[in-house]
């Protein structure tokens, strides 16, 4: 998710532009209109991608569950089918909880079309064995070596983040 991209994968959100930096007056939490302005933020082809969605922690969709309108009602629709994801402006939303938490200059919102978002591995998974590593303890040891790399293939404007303005 927050790979740097320098001895290790490129995280999605890394690589993501910045769509939208809130208000400096809240201290890094997102309103309605942020997300509507994040939304169409990115161009049109990509926000109307089936792949498509939102992407942040529990927190933070706890934040926009709590979003209501000047009657008082929650803006926030859960999803009516059991097992279909809950949606936030008709796209999909996923967690994740390595994204960051809403704060100052944080991106703690992610929209866009994933599909740009390519991961690549190398040769699979290679198992190891070596009986003499921790042989004066007399321990056979093992190891796992995935070799991987990802990347946003389309930074143009394919998925974008929200930026928490400063107070």
């Amino acid at each position: 998710i927050t790979g740097t991209g320098s001895s290790q994968p490129n995280g999605v959100v890394t690589a993501a532009t910045l769509g939208v930096t809130g208000a400096t007056s809240v201290a890094g939490v997102f309103t309605f209109d942020n997300l509507i302005d994040l939304y169409h933020s990115v161009i049109g082809p990509y926000r109307m991608s089936p792949s498509c969605g939102w992407l942040m922690r529990d927190s933070s969709v706890a934040t926009a569950r709590k979003i209501k309108d000047t009657a008082g009602h929650y803006l926030w629709q859960p999803s009516l089918v059991p097992g279909a994801p809950d949606t936030l402006l008709g796209k999909p939303l996923r967690t994740d909880p390595n994204v960051a938490a809403t704060a100052i200059s944080a991106k703690s919102v992610v929209f866009g079309d994933f599909s740009q978002y390519f991961v690549r591995f190398v040769n699979g998974i290679r198992f190891e064995r070596s009986d003499d590593y921790a042989f004066n303890a007399d321990l056979i040891t093992y190891r796992a070596i995935l070799r991987a790399d990802s990347d946003l293939i389309d930074t143009t404007g394919a998925v974008k983040y929200f930026a928490g303005g400063a107070s």
